[in-house]
């Protein structure tokens, strides 16, 4: 990639003049550090925890709330690397992380035991401690660690201990809330899993996500047309990860002095950012459930699966019920199979459940125009002959009114409004589904 592009990062942000945004979240987990109160933050890959923890880590990010050094040690700890780590791994990289902090605030420790032993990291802590200095422990990719079969429900309760002796709190970041993260009911019942206020890291506005589109711009030689900035808000949504993926390309366009001022020049870009965006789209996908692709195909479904499909920024709440959060999250679950769902254009359709949807709303249908929009979808972008189409809602019987498709189908666009201009009469052969010009 280009170094000029400011729109480069697809890791996380560790330069501090390139974070943005989440000021009311900063606070809010930094109110409750002060306090002791540990904190559970989730939210789906690439939502940005990772660049939170390590702006939390900085100390003048903590100076507000007073919980810089002197004040507040904050230790930093990416659980990758001790997915298969024994406890004495864990325990010295907690050891090493607040040496290390007391060296750079001039407090001196006495190391008088083994590293790698929880006895050692309890006498620093016990020196830290009579200092008044405060010790949060940030553990970013905490589920690794939760699901690492060397790390017993006794590990977690001398964590959970720690709380209670020196008042240190923790910061997780993990994917799913703590109690699905592990499968193991030991581990899970363990108290250190009682002391969290769990927090959720989503979506920015779309107000935010344009404004970090043209924020990222303010040191180059180019801007981004509201029209644009727009456009890529709806496109990807106001997804910080995939907005970054966005910009790139339409800074990489502009660069290349291609034209960017029309809907129609806007939607060249969709190609490329897609291609980008499947392989994160994919990983969402298949780390769903059968049920919660199911409902994320209908956008509707039982409550818990929405809950969780909101908190993975996969839908949003409307007034109505839920939509998608962007357009390339639509596109692309429409690609996809879905056991006992036929997916075309706009449609959704549940055979048998004898249900239908349209860009998330459900529609009522008789059974007659049922039959035909079943047909035309299964066959989406082809042309159906006008005698399958009969067919397939009166089966043999033959009736003496050539005007009773046309009847029909003039009944069934009725229904579908907004939709009914995706039925295309083909004249003197059939009906058609695909997208109106």
């Amino acid at each position: 990639m280009s170094v000029d592009n400011p729109f480069y990062h697809r890791g996380a942000i560790r330069n501090a003049a390139d974070f943005y945004n989440r000021e009311a979240e900063i606070s809010q987990i930094l109110g409750l550090l002060r306090n002791g109160q540990s904190v559970s933050l989730i939210g789906p890959r690439r939502i940005g925890k990772s660049s939170l923890l390590l702006h939390l880590a900085r100390p003048q990010v903590r100076a507000q709330m007073q919980l810089d050094p002197p004040h507040a040690f904050f230790i930093l700890i990416d659980c990758q690397e001790f997915g298969g780590s024994p406890p004495e791994e864990v325990y010295e990289a907690l050891l090493d992380g607040l040496l290390d902090a007391a060296e750079a605030a001039g407090v001196e420790i006495q190391s008088t035991h083994a590293p790698g032993t929880y006895r050692a990291l309890d006498r620093a802590l016990h020196q830290i401690s009579k200092h008044g200095i405060s010790v949060v422990v940030l553990l970013d990719e905490f589920e690794l660690l939760a699901a690492n079969e060397q790390l017993t429900p006794y590990f977690f309760a001398r964590l959970r201990g720690l709380t209670t002796k020196y008042g240190l709190a923790y910061l997780t970041a993990s994917q799913r809330p703590l109690y699905d993260i592990t499968a193991e009911e030991e581990i899970l019942s363990s108290p250190f899993f009682n002391i969290f206020v769990t927090l959720p890291i989503g979506l920015f506005s779309e107000e935010t996500g344009k404004k970090m589109l043209c924020a990222r711009l303010q040191n180059t030689a180019y801007t981004f047309p509201d029209a644009l900035a727009e456009y890529l808000v709806w496109l990807v949504g106001p997804h910080p990860f995939f907005l970054h993926i966005a910009g790139y390309h339409a800074y990489q366009a502009i660069a290349q002095g291609k034209t960017l001022e029309t809907k129609a020049d806007f939607a060249r870009l969709d190609e490329p950012i897609e291609v980008e965006a499947d392989s994160h789209l994919n990983y969402l996908w298949n780390n769903l459930t059968p049920e919660e692709q199911y409902a994320l195909a209908i956008a509707d479904g039982p409550i818990d699966n929405l809950r969780l499909l909101e908190q993975q920024c996969l839908l949003c709440p409307t007034e109505d019920g839920y939509a998608y959060s962007s357009e390339i999250l639509r596109r692309y679950v429409r690609r996809q199979q879905v056991t006992g769902l036929i997916q075309a254009g706009p449609f959704v359709i549940d055979q048998q459940r004898h249900q239908v949807w349209g860009n998330g709303q459900e529609i009522s249908l008789t059974t007659s125009q049922f039959a035909i929009l079943v047909s035309l979808c299964q066959n989406a972008g082809q042309v159906v002959h006008g005698d399958d189409l009969e067919t397939a809602v009166w089966g043999d019987v033959l009736v003496d009114d050539p005007d009773r498709l046309k009847t029909l189908i003039k009944r069934l666009r009725r229904a579908i409004i907004p939709y009914d201009t995706w039925i295309v009469s083909e004249r003197g052969v059939g009906y058609a589904l695909r997208p109106p010009d």
